[in-house]
């Protein structure tokens, strides 16, 4: 089935998708966890670290399930099931397996970390993300999918569907939720769910544009959301999967529509496409920088703050030169690696 504004959300999720891969980048680039001493510069280099890292990221892998499930479940039926996993297994299973073997040979023979080499740290490395953490995402991602007929027997009536997206946060607070040993964050499923009946109900409404009531609103809310993140005193945070999970699902609601006041007018470029590549080589890239940084420039609290900017920006421009140098000279090693993740732009 065609959407009048289809068009208009393939270019906001790939838009969307850049912006959270930033983010996420920022969740791991917390520089200044704790003020060491209650001067002005300790201080400030900890507010920082926390709007950054803390306030205006937490929010964005949940939405990259949302993304997922509308994508997979957008007009899905159970036939269709083995062309949705022919096309996950290129796009996540094979970039998923070669990321995670890149990154664990990179720890042994550069970072010289030898005692992966034993069969439980390669199976973990490889199968596991033992040695590329972000990648928990897309192992979860990789069991919902392979899971879609269980997904979609829950969410095909669209009120058994709402109906367990509510229930999952509330028994959570009883400690019923996914095993924390298999799923890094639990409630991720609540989340695909979420995308899922979105994506199989109520595609028409999320690819429409929002209203400018609702665009305003959205950005009332985000603004309130952040503000109060870093304002109100950590004592009075109430922080339970069940409170997560409604705070972070109406972020990614007003993050969707707020982008609707800008969206039409942003031009398509290159680096929008590669937040898959953003996503699956910041982590180590910016070891290597903040490496660089600690031999180059002394050690100073007055240097954090400019370090964090400088090493997002040059990360950034590195894994971007990577993917041009890659595409240009080897596309289809790159198309593999990003999962035939290409740039679209014209």
């Amino acid at each position: 089935m065609e959407y009048k504004d289809e068009a208009i959300f393939w270019k906001k999720k790939e838009f969307i998708s850049f912006l959270l891969s930033i983010l996420v980048f920022f969740i791991h680039s917390y520089f200044a966890p704790y003020a060491a001493n209650d001067s002005f510069i300790a201080t400030l280099n900890h507010k920082v670290s926390y709007f950054f890292s803390r306030s205006v990221t937490q929010f964005a892998v949940p939405m990259f399930f949302i993304l997922s499930g509308i994508t997979f479940f957008k007009g899905y039926s159970n036939k269709k099931y083995p062309t949705k996993i022919k096309s996950r297994i290129f796009t996540l299973v094979i970039p998923y397996l070669l990321w995670n073997t890149i990154w664990m040979f990179w720890k042994i023979f550069i970072r010289g970390e030898s005692g992966i080499l034993t069969l439980q740290g390669i199976l973990k490395g490889i199968f596991f993300y033992g040695c590329n953490p972000p990648f928990w995402f897309i192992f979860d991602l990789i069991i919902f999918s392979f899971a879609a007929p269980l997904v979609f027997l829950i969410i095909k009536n669209k009120y058994v569907g709402m109906t367990t997206i509510i229930l999952l946060p509330i028994v959570s607070l009883s400690g019923i939720h996914l095993p924390e040993k298999l799923f890094y964050y639990p409630m991720a499923i609540v989340f695909y769910l979420l995308g899922a009946v979105i994506g199989y109900h109520y595609f028409g409404f999320a690819s429409a544009k929002a209203s400018k009531k609702m665009q305003i609103a959205s950005a009332v809310f985000l603004s309130a959301y952040i503000l109060a993140k870093n304002i109100a005193p950590r004592e009075i945070h109430i922080d339970n999967y069940l409170t997560q999970t409604i705070v972070y699902a109406l972020s990614d609601f007003s993050l969707w529509n707020v982008t609707d006041i800008f969206i039409e007018k942003i031009k398509p470029l290159p680096i929008y496409s590669r937040s898959f590549a953003v996503y699956a080589m910041h982590l180590n890239v910016a070891v290597v920088v903040l490496k660089v940084f600690s031999i180059v420039f002394p050690q100073s609290e007055w240097f954090e703050i400019p370090k964090f900017i400088i090493s997002i920006v040059l990360t950034l421009a590195i894994i971007n030169v990577a993917c041009i140098i890659l595409e240009r000279f080897l596309p289809k090693i790159y198309a593999i690696l990003m999962g035939n993740r290409i740039n679209r732009a014209k």
